[in-house]
């Protein structure tokens, strides 16, 4: 279970950065969206539970993340538009994330106090890779670092010279960003062996 889980978490994480632009601010769109899905998905995961509607989980769950999806794109639309058309399509990549690690591979039974604080601490973890994945293209490729702006704009700090950003422009593109991606997730199961390698070691003693 955990495996499947680990390959769903690389899905998802190809997913939600190969097809967005490099840049800061889109991914902590993302993120904020994937945190708000993955908060109100476990609660309603929980509600469902509760009120003892098994069978109609799925489409109650998903319908649900949906409507959220919508809301939280008309809310971009409003608040920074260029944003939520930039996106586009790729905000409704999270809640299809969620759905699927939490609905399809949850533990219908875990408390949900236990089951906040460990979901959450895994979107924590995957939210950083995800963060530092766009924060180093925005930088690399464009020489930039963006965030959210004042009067509805995006906030554009110029680190280096566009023109001087030299073959690191490359991760700015599509092939860029898979092969960023491929590293990325060589480190992220380097890290997690060397993390059961201690923590065994551990055990042992």
């Amino acid at each position: 279970m955990k495996q499947k889980k680990s390959f769903m978490y690389i899905a998802s994480f190809l997913a939600l950065t190969i097809p967005a632009p490099g840049r800061f601010v889109f991914g902590l769109t993302i993120i904020l969206e994937l945190f708000l899905l993955e908060i109100l998905g476990i609660l309603l995961n929980s509600l469902v539970t509760k009120l003892k509607f098994e069978e109609i989980r799925t489409y109650f769950v998903m319908f649900f993340m949906i409507a959220i999806t919508i809301l939280y794109r008309q809310i971009l639309i409003f608040s920074y538009t260029e944003i939520a058309l930039t996106l586009g399509f790729i905000l409704y990549l999270p809640p299809v994330s969620v759905f699927l690690t939490h609905t399809i591979f949850s533990d219908l039974e875990e408390p949900l106090a236990k089951k906040l604080k460990s979901n959450l601490l895994i979107t924590l973890i995957f939210s950083l890779f995800i963060l530092i994945f766009f924060l180093f293209r925005d930088i690399s490729g464009y020489g930039t670092f963006t965030f959210f702006g004042e009067n509805h704009r995006i906030f554009e700090k110029i680190i280096f010279n566009p023109d001087k950003v030299g073959i690191f422009s490359f991760f700015a593109t599509i092939p860029g960003a898979l092969v960023l991606t491929g590293l990325t997730i060589y480190l992220f199961f380097f890290l997690r062996k060397k993390y059961r390698i201690i923590s065994s070691r551990g055990e042992t003693k």
